[in-house]
């Protein structure tokens, strides 16, 4: 299974599903109201076809009552429920500035780690896989989180494979988003696998949102990722290359112009991206044909050589190094 994919087919059932999202002081509002807004426009489609409501959406914190969202509106939330009488089918952590206070919650990890085997799917958006990680309910599973924090995850949590690339990952019933938007992708998918892709696309459309975002897809793109914390001079180099795609361009003509030797530009790329520079420059070739070809009608052939590749075989192959997909499906999906 695809670390992005999610259980396939709907699988019906007659009563309402008990969706519990879990939120803190300082929560980021869209990471719960975004799902929360899924399954409610689901449920409103359902009643269109005769059927009744099969979601119910409760937000949950520790002790319940009022929670301050870090946007300064205020959600009316239940108490965390007895694990013997828990009753949620899937568990949703919301992420948020609170979340590195909410990690330290025993009480939550200890209620997370009760409920675990009774529910059918538990997850996180965003930062709320801090919490998950806290519980050691991600130890030897792949997981994401939003990207900016990625580098501290992975160093607090050593035992969490981390794709810090996927918007999102699921292992068996647990799943991890990467953002406050990714959760809104996780929450239409776990809708097609409960009812149907054409239930889940309708709300698409409605809310106007990609039912499944492109094969592939990268929490950023290389131009907005050299942005995070880069130099001076490491923003130069990348807007060089950037300008130079379609041209080509090579590590040499990077290097001289930033005044740098070839060594000390490849020590800046990796310390700063973790790439080398022929690797930046292979995958800022990749994110422009993406673009391109979801974006306009241009032949192969042509999108490949304005990105600077020899042609659409060499495309193809970093394409599939890449994103494990080619132009061709990409474009198609």
């Amino acid at each position: 299974m695809s670390r992005t994919d999610l259980a396939p087919g709907p699988a019906r059932f007659s009563g309402t599903r008990e969706i519990g999202i879990i939120v803190f002081d300082d929560v980021l509002l869209l990471d719960a109201s975004g799902p929360a807004d899924v399954f409610s426009r689901a449920n409103h489609h359902l009643r269109r076809q005769d059927e009744p409501d099969r979601y119910r959406v409760t937000a949950l914190s520790t002790f319940g009552g009022e929670i301050a969202s870090s946007s300064n509106l205020r959600l009316q939330t239940a108490a965390l429920p007895s694990p013997d009488i828990c009753a949620f089918d899937t568990v949703i952590v919301a992420g948020g500035p609170g979340v590195l206070n909410a990690r330290h919650d025993q009480q939550l990890k200890n209620w997370l780690l009760a409920i675990e085997p009774g529910v059918r799917r538990l997850g996180s958006v965003c930062t709320g896989a801090y919490v998950l990680a806290e519980s050691g309910l991600l130890n030897g599973k792949v997981a994401t989180t939003h990207w900016g924090h990625i580098q501290q995850f992975t160093r607090l949590y050593p035992s969490v494979q981390v794709d810090g690339d996927a918007l999102i990952a699921r292992e068996g019933k647990l799943f991890t988003a990467a953002g406050a938007t990714a959760g809104i992708d996780l929450a239409l998918s776990l809708v097609d696998e409960d009812f149907g892709r054409e239930l889940a696309l309708e709300i698409a459309r409605e809310l106007v949102v990609f039912r499944v975002r492109a094969p592939g897809q990268a929490q950023q793109s290389m131009a907005l990722a050299a942005y995070g914390g880069a130099t001076d001079r490491l923003r130069r180099a990348t807007d060089f290359i950037l300008a130079r795609l379609e041209h080509g361009v090579t590590v040499e003509e990077v290097a001289e112009h930033v005044c740098l030797g070839t060594r000390q530009l490849s020590r800046t790329f990796k310390e700063a991206l973790g790439l080398s520079p022929n690797q930046y420059i292979r995958a800022a070739q990749v994110d422009l044909a993406r673009e391109l070809l979801s974006g306009t009608d241009q032949s192969l052939d042509k999108i490949a050589l304005r990105c600077g590749f020899s042609g659409r075989q060499q495309m193809a192959r970093a394409f599939e190094r890449r994103l494990g997909t080619t132009p061709t499906a990409l474009r198609e999906h």
